[in-house]
């Protein structure tokens, strides 16, 4: 049995692509379920490995030319240029006001919506049918792949013979984004303090887990009651001092820091 705290050391630059690897398993995995693929991702990471650079080389006090853009980021230099045309100058870029959907099936429900066409449309033999559709995005991709990736994502569903443009799919849930608003942040500033742990050496931030294996059902619940015990009694504790510390802080001229305390629990079957 291992049972033991998890400490973060320093790596090497391919120790830690493998590290990363292995969150990124993750990451991809909730892409794909998304229905977002490695173009869309990877127009993204372009602009993250731009920003991230722009950042550094304001850490080092340097100017921002093309070239040591390139040589931070690894983008070419044709990239970094375009950047800098459509911009005006090297600056910090907001991603979401720039990346756009470029999946075939995410341009094909967009034509769709775009035509105004019915909600209901043949898979084929008819002018205004699913394949056609399908064929004015793109022609390299089977119309079958692309409705079934579609209804994967129950975008779509399929009935007799006719793919129905599922509405409620498009209908936002205030609550699933205020869901995915909290996990994405709360995980940001995890990784934040552990890799400010790694790169400083400092252990400035609380970063911990026990890890324990060798367990039966029976035991995992056990702990599972205890941690969200544990949490409760936390969390109580620190929103009171955090309370009383706002009251205290509010209105000073140096009060511009931010305060963030959490906890996880995970378990899966071992193979």
């Amino acid at each position: 049995m291992n049972l033991a705290p998890n400490f973060p050391q320093k790596t090497s630059s391919k120790e830690t692509l493998v590290h990363v690897e292995r969150l990124m398993q993750e990451v991809v995995s909730w892409l794909v379920k998304s229905g977002i693929g490695y173009t869309e991702f990877s127009a993204l990471l372009r602009y993250l490995f731009y920003n991230e650079a722009l950042k550094e080389i304001q850490n080092l006090g340097q100017k921002r030319t093309d070239s040591a853009i390139s040589l931070l980021s690894g983008l070419n230099r044709r990239d970094v240029s375009a950047f800098r045309q459509k911009y005006g100058e090297h600056q910090l870029i907001e991603t979401e006001k720039d990346i756009t959907l470029l999946s075939v099936p995410a341009r094909v429900v967009g034509l769709w919506i775009h035509k105004n066409l019915p909600h209901r449309l043949p898979i084929n033999d008819h002018e205004l049918s699913f394949e056609n559709l399908v064929k004015e995005i793109s022609t390299e991709k089977h119309p079958r792949s692309i409705l079934s990736e579609l209804k994967r994502l129950e975008i779509v569903f399929e009935e007799q013979n006719e793919v129905i443009l599922n509405i409620q799919s498009f209908t936002p849930s205030p609550e699933l984004d205020e869901t995915k608003d909290v996990f994405s942040t709360n995980i940001s500033d995890h990784l934040a303090a552990g890799i400010h742990n790694i790169l400083k050496k400092d252990n400035r931030y609380l970063e911990q887990a026990i890890f324990a294996n060798e367990l039966t059902e029976k035991s995992i619940l056990q702990l599972k009651v205890l941690s969200h015990n544990l949490w409760e009694e936390a969390s109580k504790k620190i929103l009171t001092k955090a309370i009383e510390c706002s009251k205290e802080d509010e209105g000073r001229k140096d009060a511009d820091q931010r305060f963030t305390f959490g906890v996880y629990q995970y378990d899966k079957i071992e193979k």
